[in-house]
Parts: C-alpha cells; sequence; structure tokens
C-alpha cells in the first residue's frame, strides 16, 4: 500500500499510475448504458493507498456545489429518491433517472447507519464493528441481471486508533476524472462529520478500490 502525506501528493501519483501500470479493459457498461462496442479503459485492480494528512482543501476542485449538496441528501433523515442535488449535474445525471426516481441513492442506504455507528463508537471506541455498508443494504434491491445502476462504494469503516477515528473507504470502482475526486471529498466529509459527535480529531484516510479507472476518451485528461 502506498503512502501519501497529503491528497496533492496522491492526485499527481495516482495519475502516475495510470499511465505506467494500468491496463487495458474494455467493458459492456458504463453505470446502466449499454454499448455493443463497449467502453476503453485502462484501469488499475486492487489499487490501495492511505494518506496521513487527509485535508478537504487538498482534494482538487470539482463539483463544488454537487459535492456540498449531495452531502447533506446523503446524511439527511427523510428518504430521498431524487432529491434535489442531482439537478447541480443535470447533465451528466438525468439519463440515469427512470420514472422519475434512480435505481438507488446514498441517503436511501447511509443515512440511519450514521447514528448506529456513532453510538458503537460512544458505546466502544476502539470497536471494530464501526462500519456502513453501501453495495447492499439486505433489501434485495440490487438486480443485476436487469442492469440497474448499483453502487460504486462497499461501505465506510470507521476506527479509532492511536488518538484519532480513521476511515477506511472501501469502493468496487471509481472513474478517475469523473467521479473520484467527488468520491474521495464526501467520504473524508463523512469523517469530519462523525468526529464532532465523538469529540475526537479525524486522523487516515485509507482507500481500496476494486478498479479505478479512466476512460480512453478522457485520457489526454490525466496522461
Amino acid at each position: 500500500m502506498r503512502i501519501y502525506r497529503n491528497f496533492k501528493e496522491t492526485f499527481n501519483e495516482i495519475a502516475r499510475d495510470l499511465k505506467e501500470m494500468g491496463i487495458r479493459v474494455k467493458t459492456k457498461s458504463v453505470q446502466d448504458i449499454q454499448s455493443e462496442e463497449g467502453f476503453n479503459t485502462f484501469e488499475l485492480q486492487n489499487y490501495q493507498y492511505l494518506v496521513t494528512d487527509p485535508k478537504l482543501e487538498d482534494i482538487p476542485v470539482k463539483d463544488v456545489e454537487w459535492r456540498e449538496a449531495e452531502f447533506l441528501e446523503r446524511i439527511s433523515p427523510k428518504y430521498l429518491n431524487p432529491g434535489k442535488a442531482w439537478e447541480l449535474r443535470k447533465e451528466y445525471w438525468l439519463p440515469f433517472l427512470h420514472h422519475g426516481v434512480f435505481s438507488y441513492t446514498y441517503n436511501e442506504t447511509m443515512a440511519w447507519w450514521i447514528e448506529l455507528v456513532v453510538n458503537e463508537l460512544k458505546r466502544d471506541l476502539n470497536t471494530r464493528r464501526a462500519f456502513i455498508p453501501i453495495f447492499s443494504d439486505g433489501r434485495d434491491s440490487y438486480n443485476l441481471e436487469e442492469n440497474q445502476r448499483v453502487p460504486c462504494s462497499i461501505g465506510y469503516f470507521f476506527y479509532f486508533r492511536q488518538g484519532t477515528l480513521n476511515i477506511t473507504y472501501l469502493q468496487r470502482s471509481s472513474d478517475f476524472i469523473t467521479h473520484f475526486s467527488n468520491d474521495v471529498w464526501l467520504a473524508v466529509k463523512l469523517l469530519r462529520h462523525i468526529c464532532p459527535a465523538l469529540v475526537v480529531f479525524p486522523g487516515t484516510f485509507s482507500h481500496w478500490l476494486g478498479s479505478l479507472h479512466v476512460f480512453k476518451k478522457d485520457v489526454e485528461n490525466v496522461f
């Protein structure tokens, strides 16, 4: 696992790793959009790294208004599908809106778990059970055969060690150009949201990705 001091180092090195070690992979779909010709990507598998000083302000600026609105919807106790945040990136999200709703929202699977995780950490600050699952919430709502969109995030693991609350973010997939910086920002924001409830300081950010990729059409923005 690679270890970085800050996100400025992280993003530069990840771009270099994609260029030097990414392998060519063609997939049949992106989210729930199908293509007979396929989508060409450069991909790193089982990629992981750790950032010792994960500051939000060091994460590349992208979709700032959407990030803030999306985070507030994710932690809202109200059921939100589709919510309003998507309208700030309507050109991207509109194709995934079917019959007025998305196949999932993070709000549906995430909001009520936050309180459970906070309570568990209050019960035992050194617990190993503080995990927010995203990919499957036990409702069998992700029908892969129908090619519905499924979450790119597997979940968020929180652990208090050496005087700080740390987070490990598990993802099955992330597009380095379109989503990666937003995914990272939202995860770090979640860590910083939980810390005050426990009166602790945020610590390290660890990230595991089954597939970190860039689409061929976007490689000039990376390479």
